[in-house]
This record gives C-alpha cells, structure tokens and sequence, in this order.
C-alpha cells in the first residue's frame, strides 16, 4: 500500500487484495445536487485527472454523475 507521501499523481492506485488497482484518490459526490451542479463538478473533477468517482444511488445525482462520466 502506498504511503500519502509516495503519491505522485492522482492515477496512482492501490493494489486490492484481488489483484484489481483502484485509484488512491477518489472524487465524492455526495451532496452535490443533481443536475448541472453535478455534471459539471463530474467533469472537472475526470478533465483534472480524477479516475475514481464515488456515487451512490442514495445521493440522488447518479444520472448526471453517468451522464458527465
């Protein structure tokens, strides 16, 4: 596992326990209203470099989270 410190970029990725890499950081949607709001911090958030994005049904904006993905 990485330290926070050896994190060169936000593709970095842990090794899980599979086998399977996932990205040390991720972008959290909660909260961010569905819609435009969303849609466009989605977008930013994947042009910038982020490749994990975390929503859930339970937030209410996985359509716009889809959409921008």
């Amino acid at each position: 596992m990485k330290a926070a410190s050896e994190m060169k970029s936000l593709k970095d990725e842990f090794t899980l326990a599979n086998g399977v890499g996932m990205p040390c950081v991720g972008f959290g949607t909660w909260q961010i209203p569905p819609g435009d709001d969303t849609f466009n911090a989605v977008t930013e958030a994947i042009r910038v470099g982020y490749r994990h994005i975390d929503t859930a049904a339970i937030y209410g904006n996985e359509e716009s989270v889809g959409s921008a993905v």
